[in-house]
């Protein structure tokens, strides 16, 4: 299956470039790998600019592996292990965004059994794995830090973006609830597409929450955030604002999106957008295609390279067009009125 990996434009690569480079020994590998640092990944302030040539050492002795980072770059890279900290910042969803009720999250069990740096991502490897509500953590930023609760009430309500629920910080039942047309809904009882999307948006905003220094503002927070079919479940007036809304609301953070939607990918201009199409052994190879399909409507960008697709007709429909249209080739004037008919109304309508 063909998919697109999708960039915005505007923010910054968090990762220069990168290479590797495995050993043939089984259970020895190592990674070359030049990355270029944000000042957010640096703590040492009397180190700038930094590019770090790194090379990993992994070894592997049955099912564990460890990992080395030799000298002189170590030492920076020692903050990728801490949680409490915004350096090296990196977030991952997979497709299956499931969030629990407030009342059923443990946070306490899975602390004792996973770092946060690994639960960050787990979603992109675990389907079952259930993101972080709002309930559980954003309720205590209320009384304990009343400038950070209303930065995420406003990025909230900003992602949400006009013609949507509103949200306001109000709670009704243990529940956030958001406001439609003077009606208030529980998050529980939104929509799927809403509690997809909210949902990891809520979790991800824990995450900038937690490692966001004091006196730092959350839309200063740089990073890497990769979300798999980001139009999951979402209407699609909204399909079409979704990146650009992500990107003003959060501006300084690498969003890596992948999506099969072409009202999504239309949304971009075709230098924002890797497509990844399928090679040989089933494996994937990522491409520019240079074609302009920003602004077009979504029949003509799934006849472009990036869909490949022939038509967008069903296979019905377009065997009674092609039959028709080789009989007015051949001089039917009938068939050939019919076919106008055709190509402007749905089979049913003969019915």
């Amino acid at each position: 299956m063909e998919s697109s990996g999708i960039f915005p434009y505007h923010l910054v690569r968090h990762v220069e470039s990168e290479s590797n480079t495995l050993s043939n020994d089984e259970n020895h590998a190592f990674i070359n790998a030049d990355f270029c640092l944000h000042d957010q990944d640096i703590k040492d302030p009397s180190v700038t600019g930094v590019s770090l040539e790194s090379k990993i050492d992994i070894s592997k002795r049955g099912d564990i592996e460890k990992i080395e980072f030799p000298e002189p770059e170590e030492q920076l890279w020692s903050h990728i292990y801490s949680s409490e900290t915004d350096a090296f910042f990196f977030v991952g969803y997979g497709a299956t965004r499931r969030v629990e009720p407030g009342e059923h999250f443990d946070m306490g069990g899975r602390r004792k059994s996973k770092l946060l740096r690994a639960m960050r991502v787990q979603g992109l490897f675990e389907d079952s794995y259930s993101l972080i509500p709002l309930t559980y953590w954003l309720p205590n930023y209320k009384s304990v830090n009343p400038g950070r609760y209303k930065q995420v009430c406003n990025l909230i309500k900003k992602i949400m973006g006009r013609s949507h629920y509103e949200f306001k910080g109000e709670m009704a039942g243990g529940e956030y609830v958001f406001e439609r047309g003077g009606v208030k809904v529980p998050f529980q009882a939104m929509s799927d597409g809403y509690q997809a999307f909210l949902g990891w948006v809520a979790d991800l905003l824990y995450h900038i929450c937690f490692g966001c220094p004091t006196g730092k503002k959350l839309v200063d927070n740089k990073g890497i955030v990769m979300v798999d079919e980001i139009d999951l479940h979402l209407h699609p007036k909204w399909q079409i604002k979704v990146i650009s809304t992500l990107a003003g609301a959060l501006p300084n953070i690498q969003f890596i999106l992948t999506s099969h939607s072409p009202l999504v990918a239309g949304s971009l201009e075709w230098m924002n957008i890797i497509h990844m199409k399928e090679s040989p052994r089933m494996a994937s190879r990522a491409q520019h295609i240079r074609e302009s399909i920003h602004g077009l409507d979504a029949d003509q960008i799934l006849l472009t390279d990036f869909f490949g697709l022939s038509t967008t007709r069903s296979e019905s429909k377009e065997r009674r067009l092609k039959e028709l249209t080789m009989r007015a080739r051949n001089g039917d004037t009938k068939a050939a009125k019919e076919l106008l008919k055709e190509m402007s109304r749905g089979m049913e309508e003969k019915e």
